[in-house]
């Protein structure tokens, strides 16, 4: 569910960038030549501060989708420097732009993020610029054929007094619906930054006419990767890699907002050493996400936060002890009776067809609760009570809440 709220939230982000760059085009009369310089200009601001970002946090695959709006903006915007003329831009190089952009973008998804500066990074960017060059030549022969395969014309469409040709217009909606799938398949923000990414380039392209829009919808596509990156970059932060929670950084920028009122509760897995050795660490990893996922369910103003290992905490701002246990029993009792469905391989020998069976694994939690009073005065001094209480709860036979 949290993953589904963030894909959804950034989808909300990235419509607003687009309606932002709407709003702005519509206004362009009215805007004074400084700002229209701003405007025009404004993709290499974004472009390289987003090539800054992407060197800080090691981010290879938004790179080379940056250093790829870069060529797209150079090549569009100062061919005739590279001797091109403008039929040649008309006839090869814009309509191979159209078709290898959405292209690069759909192949570049398909990356694994192994950094920068690492040999894959490394022939990653070299073969991007090796491509460069080649579509760089193929533009300067000026051959017919290729014309002629670029400009081709597979259906009658209310299209021809476009300046972006039938290819083009197939390439970015199959692109985009790629992305869109692939996003609502895999609950994948990167995905659904893609698709954003790939709507702004297709309303730069298609308004490659009027130079403003260009740089608009250009800036947009830079912005939305931008924005991704620093969701990235506070996920890896503030978010728990395993269980997708809050992490322990999270938990201590909170314990600094609490007030004079407020309870901490100390949360641990039964026996999950064990079952670890039991039934190896994928399913324990397994395990430790779905009891996150419970813990985030929490009612009574709880927020939950992975302390470390089979630990978790959770924190009630403005609440009491006896306020909360209730809310704590609930939830305890509420992950004893979820269970983790297991695959399990049968044996070679076995009789039956089945390739595999499934079986239920049920783990309980201990909890210690602990709330701020005159012996316990500062957050650290409250963990350290409810850490004693967990203590108790587990000598009283574990699967329990104790104060």
């Amino acid at each position: 569910m949290k993953i589904t709220f963030k894909y959804i939230y950034s989808s909300i982000i990235y419509f607003f960038i687009l309606f932002g760059c709407y709003f702005l085009i519509k206004n362009i009369p009215s805007f004074t030549p400084p700002v229209l310089f701003v405007i025009e200009y404004s993709p290499y601001v974004l472009f390289g501060l987003g090539i800054i970002l992407c060197i800080r946090f090691n981010q290879g695959r938004v790179f080379l989708i940056f250093l790829l709006l870069i060529l797209l903006d150079l090549m569009l915007s100062y061919y005739s420097e590279l001797s091109i003329t403008v039929q040649t831009f008309s006839h090869i190089l814009y309509p191979l732009m159209c078709l290898l952009i959405p292209l690069n973008i759909v192949i570049i998804s398909h990356f694994k993020e192994r950094g920068l500066f690492t040999l894959w990074g490394k022939i990653r960017i070299s073969l991007l610029l090796i491509e460069l060059f080649v579509i760089y030549k193929i533009i300067v022969t000026n051959h017919p054929t290729i014309h002629k395969i670029l400009n081709y014309q597979f259906a009658n469409l209310p299209i021809e007094n476009t300046v972006m040709n039938q290819m083009a217009f197939l390439i970015f909606f199959m692109t985009l619906l790629f992305f869109i799938l692939k996003a609502y398949v895999k609950k994948s923000v990167f995905e659904v930054r893609l698709a954003g990414v790939i709507i702004s380039i297709f309303l730069a392209l298609f308004f490659i006419n009027d130079k403003f829009s260009f740089s608009i919808f250009l800036s947009a596509a830079g912005l939305i990767l931008i924005v991704g990156i620093i969701q990235d970059s506070y996920s890896m932060a503030y978010l728990d890699e395993l269980t997708g929670i809050p992490s322990r950084r999270a938990l201590r920028e909170n314990l600094m907002k609490l007030g004079n009122k407020y309870v901490i509760a100390m949360i641990d897995i039964d026996f999950f050493k064990k079952f670890n050795d039991k039934y190896g660490h994928d399913v324990g990893d397994d395990v430790l996400k779905l009891v996150a996922s419970q813990l985030m369910k929490v009612t009574g103003g709880g927020k939950a936060f992975r302390y470390g290992g089979e630990e978790f905490t959770i924190l009630f701002p403005g609440k009491t002890i006896d306020e909360v246990i209730p809310h704590l029993e609930k939830l305890r009792e509420q992950i004893s009776k979820t269970g983790y469905t297991r695959k399990t391989s049968k044996s070679k020998n076995s009789k039956t067809k089945r390739g595999n069976t499934t079986s239920q694994l049920f783990v309980t939690i201990s909890i210690g609760v602990c709330e701020k009073n005159s012996k316990f005065k500062d957050p650290q001094d409250v963990i350290k009570g409810a850490d004693k209480a967990l203590y108790r709860a587990k000598k009283k036979g574990r699967n329990c809440v104790s104060k």
